[in-house]
């Protein structure tokens, strides 16, 4: 019944809807920068319409729709599934939900992605200010002091936004472990309706296994 269920919700749900939701837009090529690992600076996670799948060439992940929410909102499958049947309004499952959840769980959404989309804009600036103090430095020529003290103050400052920029990205690493792991009441649903895996490979198989 759950892979049915399953079915029916990819067969219903684009993948750039999905993506339309957390404000994810993929350039021509079909690429866009990865939400799931830190130091993505080109854009590494590729979206398949004619497939309705997607696959990150940086962190090896990928899957369906359904991955993708489960990853985005570091649910398990059963909650994803969920999701999507309530944001579609596939009208899949039995419970209805409230309009006034409906768009308060909206709004949270929309506060998120506008939270990370800063986040990400933020440490882009901060590699791109090194960068550019990194090739002043190397132009530099140090052959006085008022030049030697110049060159002290440009490392300063890019030993300071190096820090910064270290700090984003365990900020980042610590958000996708907290993503990918799951607690004991997401652990005890896996395990009563078995483990789903989807995979782009050999044309999107699907396979299904009974939890232990």
């Amino acid at each position: 019944m759950m892979e049915n269920l399953a079915q029916r919700v990819r067969e219903s749900v684009r993948l750039a809807d999905v993506l339309a939701l957390y404000h994810l837009q993929p350039n021509r090529a079909g690429f866009l920068h990865c939400p799931f690992h830190s130091g993505d600076r080109s854009p590494s996670l590729k979206v398949y319409p004619d497939q309705n799948t997607w696959h990150c060439f940086g962190c090896g992940k990928s899957g369906t729709v359904i991955d993708f929410v489960m990853e985005m909102e570091r649910c398990s499958f059963v909650d994803a599934l969920k999701k999507l049947d309530a944001d579609f309004h596939l009208g899949l499952s039995d419970s209805k939900e409230s309009y006034r959840n409906y768009r308060k769980r909206l709004s949270e959404q929309r506060k998120k992605a506008k939270e990370q989309s800063a986040f990400k804009l933020e440490l882009q600036s901060r590699i791109a200010q090194r960068r550019a103090l990194w090739l002043n430095l190397r132009k530099l020529k140090v052959s006085n002091h008022e030049q030697a003290q110049q060159a002290a103050k440009l490392i300063g400052e890019i030993e300071l936004l190096e820090e910064q920029i270290s700090q984003y990205e365990i900020f980042q690493h610590e958000q996708i472990l907290r993503a990918v792991s799951m607690n004991p009441q997401q652990t005890k649903a896996r395990n009563g309706f078995g483990t789903f895996s989807e995979s782009t490979q050999m044309g999107g198989e699907i396979g299904w296994k009974k939890g232990t």
